[in-house]
């Protein structure tokens, strides 16, 4: 059966929620049925406010009991690994298991000045901050000499509660294909991958992986997708392609890379991403209004559970 996330609105699309509002959103999501709920992560932006991830996540995870707790997109690079680490197990143990890190080179050139971090490095900074992670998590030693960190005995405590936090690696370039089948736990595909690259580029890792002696049963294959539900399909086009130029840089195909309109057009979408091999379906709304999460839930989740039922 596919899993399904929404999206929390740290990003303030219209305007931030408040605390309450964050808070009720996430209760909601959980008592609808939703396995996760997901943060974006920027720490500058020209156009909108975004509150920082991990203390959204560590915020909703006082609110909430059994719902997932995801990063899409971590900017791990511009941050301390040391304590990177330490949140993200300290965040581990007080939800009792529920992290799941989405993790990519990501982040603007600003961002990367500010932080101290050079853009030359980022690959092998990404790669080895993920194993120095591990290392600190009690998950196995530093396999390889670092660059960057040095191997410790000293323990980190409290330890996760997970025997291995997730950790899904996101990108749709061969390198990045590489990288989820030996060092990731799934991949975190885009908004912008359709269901053709999808299915491309899933079976590309899944080469990789058994190449690597990876068992495949541990990879989880995820994306995530905006989604905007109104009984007008123009009406709904309307409302992402407004908004989504907000947060991209890049002219963005909203027709091409979204779902929109009403519920049975937003089933047929999403089931298009399914068939092509996602496991765990992600959607992100525009708004913190939650009348998209509700009609999300109850007027597209119930068809999708039912196909997919069907076509096993």
């Amino acid at each position: 059966m596919p899993r399904f996330g929404i999206y929390l609105p740290n990003v303030g699309w219209d305007t931030l929620p408040s605390p309450a509002e964050l808070g009720d959103y996430a209760v909601a999501a959980e008592q609808l049925g939703f396995d996760s709920v997901w943060v974006e992560d920027r720490f500058l932006h020209r156009r909108l406010g975004i509150l920082e991830a991990l203390t959204t996540l560590t915020f909703v995870a006082s609110r909430t009991e059994r719902i997932q707790l995801g990063t899409s997109i971590l900017l791990i690079n511009l941050r301390n690994p040391l304590q990177l680490a330490k949140t993200l197990s300290t965040l581990d143990y007080l939800s009792g298991g529920r992290v799941v890190v989405g993790a990519s080179l990501g982040g603007s050139p600003e961002e990367y000045q500010l932080a101290g971090v050079h853009m030359k490095t980022r690959v092998t900074r990404f790669v080895e901050t993920i194993k120095a992670m591990r290392s600190l998590w009690g998950q196995g030693p530093l396999d390889t000499e670092s660059r960057f960190f040095k191997p410790t005995e000293l323990p980190m405590d409290p330890s996760p509660v997970q025997r291995r936090i997730p950790v899904w690696i996101g990108g749709k370039v061969e390198p990045v294909f590489n990288r989820v089948a030996t060092l990731g736990d799934g991949w975190l595909a885009s908004s912008t991958t359709g269901a053709e690259d999808f299915a491309r580029g899933w079976t590309k890792i899944q080469e990789h992986a058994v190449t690597a002696g990876r068992d495949l049963q541990v990879l989880m294959p995820a994306k995530f997708s905006y989604i905007h539900i109104e009984d007008s399909t123009e009406k709904a086009l309307a409302v992402l392609t407004e908004r989504l130029p907000k947060y991209y840089a890049f002219p963005y195909d909203v027709a091409r890379f979204t779902l929109y309109g009403p519920p049975a057009r937003c089933v047929e979408q999403a089931q298009r991403l399914l068939d092509a091999g996602v496991q765990t379906l992600i959607f992100s709304t525009v708004s913190h209004d939650r009348t998209q999460l509700e009609r999300l839930a109850q007027e597209v989740l119930p068809q999708l559970g039912r196909l997919s039922t069907r076509s096993k």
